[in-house]
Formats: structure tokens, C-alpha cells, sequence
């Protein structure tokens, strides 16, 4: 644990509240995108404070449920290393610096191997949530966003997609580096604040929270969130 000068996080409350009230969520223009939401990653003995790994699941299947209901798209992306690709990730400079001191990036203890011994990149997805015959499968993640090297940004430019809301680890790595890349091509990014959980620290999580719903879009909770999409989803049956 480090010592010496702490920093405070500001009181944005004012602030958040008034953007969280005022955005609009339109489930016919809406896509949950789930990342790394795999068996792989979310393993039983994963580096996550007590408890985190199961009510990110948990809420992450509330948030599957609330969007299926109220006809917003579902998208999962995941990553698979090949192992050659997996031995490069290893010879980083960071990843060197931390074999040479013995630690893990994770406070909480060692990282799960997530490669997949495939060659040519192909291999059957190993959901830790529930995926539904109408959702939307993107397996070619190599890099922390969502959007490098994928077909994202296509599959929502078809599915006439403008909103994002994300969901699943880590949080301050591959959600917000997600949510940069969104915001950079004028999505709506909502991040969902029980749907997202990091193993790098309780410290990250809380900051990369702040970032995301300070800078990059909006944070909000899933009963949040929940109400917006069912009055919207009422004011169009209304409608019809």
C-alpha cells in the first residue's frame, strides 16, 4: 500500500445528475456491448475483490434481461490470443517489469491465461453469461478496445446503433479504452455502473468510473438505467 499524499476525488454529484437525468436512452438505438465476459477471464479464482466476480454476473444478466426485454441490440466482444500472440503481450516492457519484481498487475493475485490454442483464430466461445439466438458475436478483439481490429463500428453503423452501453472487465483497461474510442466516433457511450469490475484495484475502479462519467459519457446505474429504457420503450408502444 502506498504512503504519503492521498488525493481526493471532487464532488461532481450536481453535474453527474444533471447529464444523467437529461440523457436520452432509445432502445431502438441502443446496443449492450459486453467485453471479455468469458469463462477465460472471469474464472472462479480470478483477481477480483471478494464477491465482485459474481455480482458482475449477476448484474450483467439483469442488464441482458432489461435489454432483450426492451429491444435494445446485445453485442458480445471477445479476445483470443493465439499462443504466439500471447507470448508477444508477455514480452511488453510492462509485462517484463512485472516478471522481473514477481508481482502481479493485480493486487488481488495472478491473472488467468486467456489465450486459445488455435492457429488460425477460430474457436467456440466460452460465454460466462447468457447468449441469446439474437444476439451479436465479435471474437477478433486482440488490443483493450473494443473497436482495434474488430468489425464493431460496422455492425452498429447496420444495426442503425448510436448508444452504447457497456458492460464487463476491467474496467479503467478494456471498458474505458472502449469508451474512448466510442466517444471519439460520436457514440453515446453508458457505462453500467454494477456491470463493470476491475482486478487491477478497488482504487482504478472507483477512478476509472470518474473518468468515464466525467469525460467519456455517463455512468449509470442499472435501476438507472432500467427506468429510461422502460418509459422509452412505453412512449413508443403508446405511439403505435
Amino acid at each position: 500500500m502506498l504512503t504519503g499524499p492521498t488525493i481526493d476525488v471532487y464532488d461532481r454529484k450536481e453535474f453527474l445528475h444533471v447529464i444523467n437525468d437529461a440523457v436520452p436512452v432509445i432502445p431502438a438505438k441502443s446496443a449492450v456491448v459486453t467485453v471479455e465476459m468469458t469463462k477465460r477471464r472471469l474464472t472462479p479464482d480470478a483477481p477480483f475483490p471478494p464477491g465482485v466476480r459474481d455480482d458482475l454476473l449477476a448484474s450483467t444478466e439483469r442488464l441482458l434481461t432489461l435489454a432483450r426485454e426492451t429491444g435494445v441490440s446485445v453485442i458480445h466482444v471477445l479476445s483470443a490470443l493465439r499462443p504466439v500472440e500471447a507470448r508477444a503481450r508477455a514480452n511488453t516492457r510492462v509485462a517484463r517489469a512485472w516478471a522481473a519484481v514477481g508481482e502481479s498487475p493485480s493486487p488481488y493475485g495472478p491473472v488467468p491465461d486467456e489465450s486459445v490454442d488455435v492457429q488460425d483464430g477460430t474457436f467456440k466461445p466460452d460465454f460466462a453469461i447468457s447468449v441469446d439466438e439474437g444476439d451479436f458475436i465479435i471474437k477478433t478483439k486482440k488490443s483493450l478496445s473494443a473497436f482495434y481490429q474488430t468489425d464493431l463500428e460496422w455492425l452498429t453503423k447496420a444495426l442503425g446503433v448510436d448508444t452504447l452501453i457497456l458492460a464487463g472487465a476491467n474496467t479503467n483497461a478494456d471498458i474505458q479504452s472502449t469508451a474512448y474510442d466510442a466517444s471519439c466516433k460520436a457514440y453515446k457511450v453508458i457505462t453500467v455502473r454494477e456491470c463493470v469490475a476491475t482486478w487491477f484495484g478497488e482504487d482504478l475502479q472507483e477512478l476509472g468510473l470518474q473518468q468515464l462519467a466525467r469525460c467519456q459519457g455517463w455512468v449509470l446505474g442499472l435501476d438507472e438505467l432500467a427506468a429510461k429504457l422502460k418509459a422509452a420503450s412505453a412512449e413508443t408502444e403508446a405511439a403505435t
